[in-house]
């Protein structure tokens, strides 16, 4: 029967003979580009001989070894390994910071309890059903996300070569109830928001009256519209221009990024009905030349949009109005257009979304909207921006 190959960074049977006055230690090593080579060392006596020869085949193993997962691996180690690579990612300007931080904590909360003490090769399929079951029936918004981290760092211990299939892929999908379908406000809603916010002097603080218009204008994220800057308007023209977006990085701080919530494909440049741009206007003579944001907070510094919906909240709870998040102003401002038949793509524009369909990614990129969603959201706010039916 022939003989089994050695493994990657093995080696075979050490032997030793005198040669002059000096002993030589020779064994077989499998580097890992598969070639089977001889390493030789030589000592005054047979045990000094193979000692050097030992530390020789250590060290041909060791850069791998280093920055390698084996099978017996704890996935504790590998999260880490794979946490890193991601905030390199971040670093780089390929991943988002709050992707990451969402990632870490769900790790650290849920993943690493039930599968941190396990070595990567007991992570089986069934194993990770039983961690998602269990997830799930507290949250099914956490039993996905710990999906998505649990797969990520299954697949970076596949490219180390430690598992050969991820068992993440065959896990049975994570289901929860119909979501609510996100709803429009109705002029009636939008009067009595934005009079309460009005009435509200910790509203007016936060700049909320505006910020809400703002949001109606133009249908952008929350994050977006306060990291927009004077730079980023033109009040002659009346628009505006969305590409950047406010996010919290652990450890960092407050971030502007060069970059939509899309990334740079969902940058744009939207039309802005003349309610807005009066509102805007009167911001600007207001705030004044110095400042860069147009949504500063009181020491002139962008407003964290985790602070801001904090106080949308408090707001929101006050006046019982159930549902109704930031991206209420999104839904309302697609679907006035919609009901006005403006077209899918014109509506899709206007908010920054990525694509609408997969025809639809073919096109070339289109950063400026169509001047007909600003004519439609012209009726959305009355002559003194008093909020109209």
């Amino acid at each position: 029967m022939a003989r089994p190959a050695l493994p990657l960074g093995g080696h075979g049977k050490i032997t030793t003979w005198p040669e002059g006055a000096r002993f030589v230690a020779r064994a077989q090593f499998r580097d890992y580009d598969g070639v089977v080579r001889f390493v030789k060392r030589n000592g005054r006596t047979k045990a000094a001989a193979e000692r050097a020869l030992r530390e020789a085949l250590t060290e041909r193993q060791a850069p791998v070894k280093a920055a390698s997962v084996s099978p017996t691996t704890k996935v504790s180690v590998v999260a880490e390994m794979w946490l890193r690579e991601v905030e390199r990612l971040v670093d780089a300007g390929r991943r988002s910071p709050g992707t990451f931080n969402a990632y870490r904590s769900i790790y650290r909360r849920h993943v690493d309890p039930a599968l941190g003490a396990l070595r990567i090769r007991e992570v089986t399929t069934p194993v990770v059903d039983r961690m998602l079951a269990q997830i799930k029936v507290r949250s099914v918004s956490n039993a996905r996300t710990s999906r998505l981290v649990t797969a990520g760092l299954m697949r970076f211990a596949a490219r180390q070569g430690a598992i050969v299939v991820n068992p993440v892929r065959e896990v049975a999908q994570i289901e929860g109830t119909p979501r609510r379908r996100p709803r429009a406000l109705t002029g009636e809603e939008r009067q009595a928001w934005l009079a309460a916010l009005e009435s509200s002097q910790k509203a007016q603080d936060w700049d909320l009256p505006d910020l809400i218009r703002f949001l109606l204008a133009t249908g952008c994220r929350i994050g977006e519209a306060l990291a927009v800057g004077w730079d980023d308007v033109d009040l002659g023209e009346g628009t505006v221009e969305i590409r950047s977006r406010l996010v919290r990085r652990s450890g960092v701080g407050l971030l502007r990024l060069p970059s939509t919530k899309s990334g740079r494909q969902g940058e744009r440049l939207v039309p802005l009905p003349g309610w807005a741009v009066e509102m805007l206007r009167e911001r600007r003579a207001a705030i004044g030349e110095e400042l860069l944001a147009v949504f500063p907070r009181a020491t002139g510094s962008w407003r964290d949009p985790s602070n801001v919906l904090r106080v949308w909240r408090e707001m929101r709870d006050e006046l019982q109005m159930d549902g109704l998040v930031s991206h209420t102003m999104r839904k309302t401002v697609a679907s006035i257009p919609d009901d006005a038949q403006v077209s899918t793509r014109k509506i899709s524009d206007q908010l920054g979304h990525s694509r609408v369909s997969m025809t639809q990614d073919a096109y070339l990129g289109r950063r400026l909207t169509d001047r007909q969603t600003a004519e439609v959201l012209e009726g959305l706010l009355g002559p003194n921006r008093k909020v109209s039916e």
